[in-house]
């Protein structure tokens, strides 16, 4: 085998191992209705479940859940239970996964715009 063809082999294998961990990104942070708003709710700091039903208030208490639990199995969100006498949870993005999550979030929301300025404000296909 060829050095040009073993170089071109571990370029292939890199885009693939690339898109790979693309897709498992896109499946853990973006998979459901619900967890772009829960993680936009959590980019600040912790969270209570009631406040993070007034963030997101369009969707139903059950529908929350389900994306914390699904989120916390993941590692993304971790679940602070600081009840002594009155049930008083908290829900905050990992610690380690923070800043990585908040920087895609930022990413995400700004290619969100430019695709919005670009595709979705025309009125006619001619227009590009």
């Amino acid at each position: 085998m060829s050095a040009t063809n073993i170089q071109g082999r571990a370029i292939e294998m890199d885009q693939r191992v690339y898109a790979q961990h693309a897709q498992l990104t896109s499946e853990v942070l973006f998979q459901g209705r619900w967890r772009i708003h829960i993680l936009c709710a959590l980019r600040n700091g912790p969270v209570r479940f009631g406040q993070l039903c007034r963030r997101v208030p369009w969707a139903s208490k059950k529908a929350l859940t389900s994306g914390l639990r699904k989120l916390e199995a993941d590692g993304i969100v971790v679940r602070n239970d600081m009840s002594e006498t009155i049930l008083h949870v908290e829900y905050a993005l990992h610690e380690e996964m923070q800043p990585a999550v908040c920087a895609l979030l930022d990413e995400v929301a700004t290619w969100g715009d430019r695709y919005a300025a670009l595709f979705l404000n025309r009125t006619s296909p001619r227009d590009a």
